[in-house]
C-alpha cells in the first residue's frame, strides 16, 4: 500500500549504471525489493504536475529557497489508483501528503474547488491542505514526467529506502495518463538517479559503500530539470 504522509531526508545522487550495479551488490544483502518491482524488475511513475499560469511553483523550487512546494497526481504502474499529492520541502526535510481521488474528484476539487468527500481524519487533513493551497492559488496542469524505477526498503526499518529511477521523459501536450508519449528524455541512458530516503542517519554499511566508491550528493528535480529545459529551449528534443 502506498504510503499516505511522512517526513524524511532524501539525498539525491546522479550515478552511472556500472556505479548502480556495485552497489547492488550490497544492497540487495540488506534490503528488500519494492513490491512494485513484480518479478525484480523495474515499475513505472507517472506523473502530472500543476503549476499556476506562471509557473510560481517551479520557478521558486529551483532556486533553492528554505521553503518550497510542488503538487502533483501520481499514477502507479499496474495499479488504477491516483493519488493527488503536495510535496513540500523546509530546511532539508521533505514532507509528503496523498490522498487517493478519481480523476473526476480530481478535476471537480482542482477546477471547481468541490472537496472529496473521505471518513478518514488523515484524509481529510490532506483534503484541508491542498484546499487552503487552491484558496489563494489558481493551480492547473502544466507538465507529464514519467520514469522506471527500481526500489528498495530496509529489511529492518521500512522507514528506509533507497530507489534507482531512469527512462525519466516528459512533455507539455497530451497531458493524459493514457497516452505515454515523450517530448523530453531528461537523463541519459546510462546514468540513474539515485534517491535515498531515511528518516534517520544512513547505516554504516551504505556510508562504507558511498565512501568506497566515491559517490556523491548531487541535487537533481526531475521537474526542475525539464523546467530549465523548457526555458531554454522550449519544447523540443533534448536530453541532459
Amino acid at each position: 500500500m502506498a504510503i499516505k504522509s511522512f517526513k524524511r531526508v532524501e539525498e539525491k545522487y546522479l550515478i552511472t549504471e556500472d556505479e548502480k550495479n556495485e552497489l547492488l551488490k550490497t544492497i540487495q544483502k540488506y534490503m528488500t525489493l519494492d513490491p512494485y518491482c513484480i518479478n525484480q524488475t523495474p515499475y513505472k511513475i507517472q506523473n502530472i504536475y500543476y503549476d499556476t499560469i506562471n509557473n510560481d511553483l517551479i520557478s521558486n523550487s529551483i532556486y533553492k529557497p528554505i521553503y518550497k512546494q510542488k503538487i502533483r497526481v501520481r499514477k502507479y504502474d499496474n495499479d488504477n489508483t491516483y493519488y493527488l499529492e503536495i510535496k513540500k520541502k523546509s530546511d532539508g526535510i521533505v514532507g509528503k501528503r496523498r490522498i487517493a481521488l478519481t480523476l473526476e474528484e480530481i478535476d471537480y476539487f482542482i477546477n471547481i474547488g468541490i472537496k472529496p468527500q473521505r471518513d478518514s481524519f488523515i484524509d481529510n487533513s490532506v483534503i484541508g491542505e491542498i484546499a487552503y493551497l487552491l484558496s489563494y492559488m489558481k493551480i492547473e496542469p502544466k507538465v507529464y514526467i514519467s520514469y522506471e524505477r527500481l526500489g528498495f526498503f530496509d529489511i529492518n526499518d521500512k522507514e528506509f529506502r533507497i530507489t534507482f529511477d531512469n527512462k525519466i521523459y516528459s512533455k507539455r501536450n497530451d497531458l493524459s495518463f493514457d497516452n505515454d508519449d515523450y517530448e523530453l528524455d531528461l537523463l541519459k541512458s546510462n546514468l540513474y538517479i539515485m534517491e535515498i530516503k531515511s528518516v534517520a542517519n544512513f547505516p554504516l554499511w551504505l556510508v562504507k559503500e558511498l565512501s568506497r566508491l566515491k559517490i556523491y550528493p548531487k541535487s537533481f528535480s526531475k521537474y526542475g530539470e525539464e523546467y530549465k529545459i523548457y526555458l531554454k529551449n522550449g519544447v523540443k528534443n533534448g536530453t541532459i
